[in-house]
């Protein structure tokens, strides 16, 4: 009897225990010496209303950032009807992210998540929640020592604590939010090397809900301070707005994006300073940017890099449907900063002209500008896909200089310039074969605009190019074509053949390639282009195997206007092995 009441009260807590989770190694090493092993596992175990979330990793080295191997990170949460607890390290948003946003961003080894507490209630037309703990950041920037590309050299402390609120009535929705961090900061200064800085966030925030449109806005403030030797002194504040209007039609919506970000303003050459320019815009914020994200790979290489401390823009989305097998989406986004910037008698940047709440292209606030748009085509009973686009973009990157007298301006600027062409084509085969081809095209300008004015008259107002051809001449373009052609078997396997192809070399960059046997094969031009094959096979319908041999060109990898550069893979391969139980 007594073996027959422990068996029973085994299954019935076997019963309520759930556990799952899942693994993901990756291998690669190249010709030129990048080599990385890194695994990371997940596991998931529901007991009743307490959830525990454990990530493992082990790396040496990971493909981004620094060596773990052991508990990564680790939540316990407990969910019972209105009340909701989570002890360890959290990933939460509040409203839009102006004022917290923390997120675990990996292909960019981005992590801003606070290891901490944070309670929350909820009901129908109420909640709250309270949060505190402590996050540390890295970040990788020039302006410390050991920058590389590979591995962050700026590391930042946070203790946070802070407070959100949501009321609904009717249709209307009210938000509250606080957030306060202090901070140790390292410096460049002697004789001191850390600063106590004393962050503050508040906003408020509010939304309408409508069966033909929805609207939401929120408006930010904040204030920082610095000690200094026995007491808080006030070190900067500012402000932020960002409004969102969805309108909801038969064929079509439209979406509108709006942000003004007005937290610091600081000269061209110092706004990505984040060693010495402090208190501001905080890594934890991640506010909406107005900026399209684009999936294509050509076209989010040159992605728009956000000022979040200064940024005026907006973003204007039209989608939808001219049939049941015709879809489309056009896009068009600008913004610039909220003066125009000018260089004194001794060549030291000074704000100008204070722009409207409106971006405009003015080459002295460093405005940015991109239109893109897209058909897509299903037919023959779904089994053709047929998706074209065509995007237009420019970026005045930094400002150089900028000087006016009476009688005359000389001004220059680095600029990027493209138009590029993508198109997606898939065929689905009866049998369960398939085939899938990406071509992408793009014509790219970047160099150095120059304009020279003198008693009204233009002396100069051209471009110089950094492209140069085989001789040293420079050229007007660069003309860039990705191309992939997949074929595959459902649910097997699938092969993938890549081909990333430039025109031309960057004069202040050695692109010099390791030998490919593969494009050596192919008889192609090595020094101008990436050449790869993939293999996929799904072993079990929840363990998937992948092979990559060749050459992948790098370049700059953007999510959520943040940036992050990564290198090139030359004539080598990568492994990756996931599974799911």
């Amino acid at each position: 009897m007594k073996n027959i009441i422990i068996f029973g009260a085994i299954s019935v807590a076997y019963a309520q225990v759930s556990f799952s989770g899942n693994t993901e190694t990756r291998l690669a090493e190249s010709s030129s010496g990048y080599y990385y092993n890194e695994t990371l596992i997940n596991t998931n175990l529901q007991y009743d209303a307490f959830t525990n979330w454990i990530q493992l990793e082990y790396s040496d080295p990971p493909e981004l950032g620094r060596g773990i191997n052991g508990v990564r990170k680790m939540r316990l949460e407990y969910d019972n009807g209105p009340v909701k607890l989570k002890l360890g390290d959290l990933y939460e948003i509040w409203g839009r992210g102006l004022v917290l946003n923390s997120v675990d961003d990996q292909p960019i080894d981005r992590d801003t998540g606070i290891r901490g507490l944070t309670l929350m209630y909820n009901n129908p037309s109420f909640s709250t929640q309270v949060i505190a703990g402590k996050t540390d950041i890295s970040q990788s920037t020039i302006n410390a020592l050991g920058f590389n590309n590979r591995t962050h050299n700026y590391h930042v402390s946070h203790n946070l604590y802070g407070l959100n609120i949501q009321k609904l009535l009717g249709n209307h929705d009210f938000g509250f939010s606080f957030l306060q961090g202090l901070e140790k900061h390292p410096v460049n200064t002697f004789p001191e090397d850390t600063l106590n800085l004393k962050n503050q966030l508040h906003s408020l925030s509010y939304s309408y809900m409508h069966s033909v449109f929805d609207f939401y806005t929120e408006y930010i403030m904040n204030r920082s301070y610095e000690f200094d030797e026995d007491r808080w002194s006030s070190h900067g504040k500012g402000k932020g707005l960002y409004g969102n209007l969805n309108l909801y039609f038969n064929l079509f919506s439209l979406n509108l994006e709006y942000i003004n970000y007005r937290y610091a303003m600081i000269d061209p050459i110092s706004r990505f300073n984040i060693v010495d320019y402090y208190g501001y815009n905080q890594p934890y914020q991640n506010p909406p940017v107005a900026v399209h994200i684009h999936e294509n790979v050509l076209m989010n290489r040159i992605s728009h890099q956000t000022d979040f401390n200064n940024e005026v823009g907006y973003k204007a989305e039209l989608i939808g449907s001219f049939s049941d097998n015709i879809e489309f989406l056009s896009i068009f986004s600008q913004s610039n900063r909220t003066h125009s910037w000018v260089m004194d008698e001794n060549f030291m940047w000074k704000k100008d002209k204070e722009l409207s709440f409106l971006p405009k292209f003015d080459p002295a606030a460093m405005p940015f500008k991109d239109f893109y748009t897209e058909l897509t085509f299903r037919t023959l009973q779904n089994k053709m896909f047929i998706k074209v686009g065509y995007a237009d973009m420019k970026d005045i990157i930094d400002l150089l200089q900028n000087t006016v007298t009476d009688t005359s301006q000389s001004f220059t600027y680095s600029i990027t310039d493209a138009q590029t062409i993508p198109l997606n084509f898939s065929y689905s085969f009866s049998n369960g074969w398939s085939i899938e081809s990406k071509i992408e095209l793009q014509w790219l300008s970047k160099g150095y605009w120059w304009y020279e004015e003198k008693n009204n008259q233009i002396i100069a107002d051209s471009l110089m190019s950094i492209f140069l051809d085989d001789n040293g001449k420079r050229l007007d373009q660069e003309k860039n074509t990705f191309i992939s052609f997949t074929v595959s078997k459902s649910p097997k396997w699938s092969l993938t053949l890549t081909s990333d192809k430039t025109s031309v070399k960057e004069s202040f960059l050695d692109n010099k390639s390791i030998v490919n046997p593969l494009e050596k094969f192919l008889g192609i031009d090595q020094e101008r282009n990436w050449v790869n094959v993939e293999f996929v096979y799904h072993i079990t319908s929840s363990m998937r195997f992948s092979l990559l041999y060749g050459s992948l060109k790098g370049g700059l990898l953007c999510t959520n206007g943040v940036c992050r550069i990564i290198e090139p893979f030359d004539d080598g391969f990568k492994i990756g092995l996931s599974t799911v139980f």
